[in-house]
């Protein structure tokens, strides 16, 4: 087998075929390694990158056509209502999430991110993108377009991808009329 520099995995043979346990393998290395990678170069004044606070600031901008109710909200992020209070409330005090009160029901509280968290995420993503772009400057044209490839490829069958079997069994239910 090739082996890539990059890399402690080495490449498969050509007629190699995944079996799910290695292809569960080699994602957690790949998670690892980004995450790793995200922890080392991403930073922000008031957030840390691979936190919590910060994931939901991430949920809540790309779910922003949308506002979440706090219970909503805690089942998606796969927390507890109480974890979620918590960390609402300190993005709250630090400007970048606003409760809003249903008109009907003041009972019931939507959470959405504010203008301040929205410029945060943009300015941090620039961020990201400079410090990638600046990673990126060994890899020659050919491997760039390797690498593009592949991230796209992924990006497209990670939208299959879910670690929670409660959800897949609710998900199948509910194709089932349940």
């Amino acid at each position: 087998m090739d082996t890539d520099v990059y890399a402690q995995t080495p490449l498969p043979p050509a007629d190699y075929t995944a079996d799910i346990h290695t292809v569960g393998i080699h994602f957690l290395e790949f998670a690892v390694a980004f995450l790793t990678l995200s922890k080392c170069q991403y930073h922000s004044s008031s957030l840390k990158v691979s936190s919590l606070p910060f994931f939901t600031l991430v949920a809540l901008d790309n779910w922003a056509e949308k506002d979440y109710t706090m219970s909503e909200l805690a089942e998606k992020l796969q927390i507890t209502k109480q974890q979620l209070s918590k960390m609402i409330n300190m993005l709250e005090e630090k400007g970048l999430v606003e409760r809003i009160h249903d008109r009907e029901n003041r009972r019931r509280v939507y959470i959405r991110i504010c203008d301040a968290g929205r410029e945060m995420m943009d300015d941090l993503k620039q961020e990201m993108l400079e410090s990638t772009l600046w990673g990126l400057r060994p890899y020659s044209q050919e491997e760039l377009l390797e690498m593009d490839s592949c991230i796209c490829r992924l990006i497209k069958l990670m939208e299959k991808f879910n670690t929670d079997p409660l959800q897949e069994d609710n998900r199948k239910k509910a194709d089932h009329g349940e």
